[in-house]
């Protein structure tokens, strides 16, 4: 089954709201402090990725895009989605792998010094995260492929020239480039304006 336009704007959608909500969540826990060695500091995914809130907005808005976007618009659009993904998975990546860097300012905040904690946990939300990075990349590439068979969308097109034609008057006679027969109202608009309706 072909992607359609409307699951790729859902499928960007979501993946970018998953982003959002987790990097909202604890992310890192660390323990042994120096100072207060029982207390525990904990880091949200915003705090040790400050990558993550913008890359997520930037998914939801591609998806918005993408339910307008034409052939040109849909290509700068797909690779948003990409490199919005790639750089999500990555730093959700390099938080597990280098928790204590990620946690950093948190634990200074906490104990007043530069030292680092002695303990890290990992909760689950950094491999949701990477998860929906993969996703929104996975989302660009998808409609790079399958959106060249998309029916270009001319809604919008349609709106601009029948208010373009009612502007004009256009196909109606009335505009000032009609040639059709001029009506009493018209004749009196044109007297008014001090013009000769003859």
């Amino acid at each position: 089954m072909s992607l359609t336009r409307r699951t790729a704007v859902l499928w960007a959608i979501a993946a970018g709201a998953v982003i959002l909500g987790s990097g909202a969540q604890t992310w890192i826990q660390a323990s042994g402090l120096a100072g207060v060695p029982d207390a525990t500091v904990t880091t949200t995914g915003n705090q040790a990725a400050a990558v993550v809130p913008a890359m997520a907005l930037v998914g939801m808005a591609s998806g918005v895009a993408l339910s307008m976007a034409r052939r040109i618009g849909r290509v700068v659009t797909s690779v948003l989605l990409v490199l919005a993904g790639v750089a999500t998975g990555w730093s959700a990546v390099n938080a597990t792998l280098r928790p204590a860097d990620a946690a950093r300012a948190q634990v200074s905040a906490a104990t007043g010094t530069t030292a680092d904690a002695a303990a890290y946990a990992l909760t689950f939300w950094p491999w949701v995260t990477l998860a929906a990075g993969v996703l929104l990349a996975a989302c660009g590439i998808a409609v790079l492929v399958a959106g060249r068979g998309w029916r270009e969308n001319r809604r919008y097109d349609t709106r601009a020239t029948a208010a373009t034609a009612a502007g004009t008057g256009a196909g109606d006679g009335t505009g000032p480039g009609a040639t059709g027969p001029v009506d009493e109202i018209d004749a009196w608009d044109e007297l008014t304006r001090g013009e000769d309706p003859t």
